[in-house]
């Protein structure tokens, strides 16, 4: 049986884009063992990915003891075909050492020594969701992919979820809230998660806040002294996360990693979308997913600088609308 790698090095969203490209190739080849090479920060998801042999764990930041550990461990395994769905620098190394027959990766300025198969990052003129992109990289290796699939129903059984989440999800009536984005350029702004909180605690909704940052700490230590609300920010691991989302009523947040994680669930979902446009990393999902953006000619952008005095795709955005938008799924 010869066994393919499959390298996603972060971020969140990334390696949940990457699960359809999974679902298709175990149905091209079923008997073939997928090893999956992530981030330690990310491997409790990718133990979560259906479809994944064995998940191969590296450090953020490798050392020159490392990435020979890398390279005698991978070849030990060893594998005729790797697949770079990152190819950034770390990526690429580790792709070049494993010295795989096939080595598949995007086309960049400064990497394509790594690889022997590559792929363009853009098709023509029109946007392409991530997902797409990802799943092109397959192409090299004789799949046609066709219509690619939305993701598979994944499910996190009770005894690995912690006792304080459990507790919360027997609640009636309830609603997570991500409170920031961990990036300037896509945050909503604190003003404005106040507004809508005060509108919703009107209808008795158990309000579950999560965020990961300090900036996020900090609002969900206010928020939870104000208004009485349930603060899980912090690092809340990501199957507790995902049981969270997965058991209430509905998901609000920003475009940022835990909005794909809300995604793998059935729980609807109300998203901003502001520097990022949906058409390019959107939940891939089919049903119950809306999105409230503003028509600004300045988007997509690089999220390095803004034109205007403050981040108007993000921040302009109507807490009445917002409202109105939860407000119909929670009547």
């Amino acid at each position: 049986m010869e066994n393919v790698l499959f390298i996603r090095l972060r971020l969140l969203g990334d390696i949940i884009f990457t699960i359809p490209s999974i679902q298709i190739f175990k149905k091209y080849f079923p008997e073939k063992e997928i090893f999956y090479v992530v981030e330690e920060k990310f491997e409790e998801l990718a133990k979560l990915i259906p479809g994944i042999y064995k998940v191969i764990v590296v450090p953020y930041k490798m050392r020159i003891k490392d990435l020979i550990k890398f390279r005698r461990d991978i070849r030990k395994i060893g594998f005729k075909t790797v697949i770079d769905f990152h190819s950034g620098p770390k990526s690429a190394l580790l792709t070049f050492l494993s010295k795989a027959k096939t080595r598949v990766g995007y086309k960049t300025p400064n990497r394509n020594w790594a690889y022997n198969h590559l792929t363009p990052r853009k098709f023509g003129n029109n946007y392409t969701h991530s997902v797409y992109n990802q799943a092109k990289l397959l192409e090299n290796i004789g799949i046609e992919i066709g219509k690619i699939p939305f993701y598979p129903e994944i499910k996190v059984q009770d005894k690995y979820v912690s006792k304080r989440i459990k507790d919360a999800t027997k609640m009636n009536k309830k609603i997570v809230i991500h409170i920031g984005s961990g990036n300037k350029f896509r945050d909503w702004g604190m003003e404005n998660f106040e507004s809508l909180i005060k509108k919703l605690k009107k209808h008795g909704l158990n309000i579950f806040l999560v965020g990961n940052s300090d900036e996020e700490k900090k609002r969900g230590e206010y928020l939870k002294k104000t208004y009485n609300l349930y603060d899980f920010t912090g690092n809340l691991e990501i199957k507790d996360l995902f049981y969270l989302i997965e058991h209430s009523n509905l998901y609000f947040g920003v475009d940022s990693g835990p909005i794909h994680v809300a995604s793998l669930t059935k729980t609807p979902i109300v998203a901003l979308y502001g520097p990022n446009i949906p058409e390019i990393s959107g939940p891939w999902r089919e049903k119950d997913v809306k999105i409230i953006q503003m028509n600004l000619k300045c988007r997509p952008c690089s999220q390095k600088r803004c034109v205007y005095d403050k981040i108007r795709c993000m921040q302009n955005i109507k807490v009445e609308e917002v409202y109105e938008t939860i407000y119909r799924y929670i009547k």
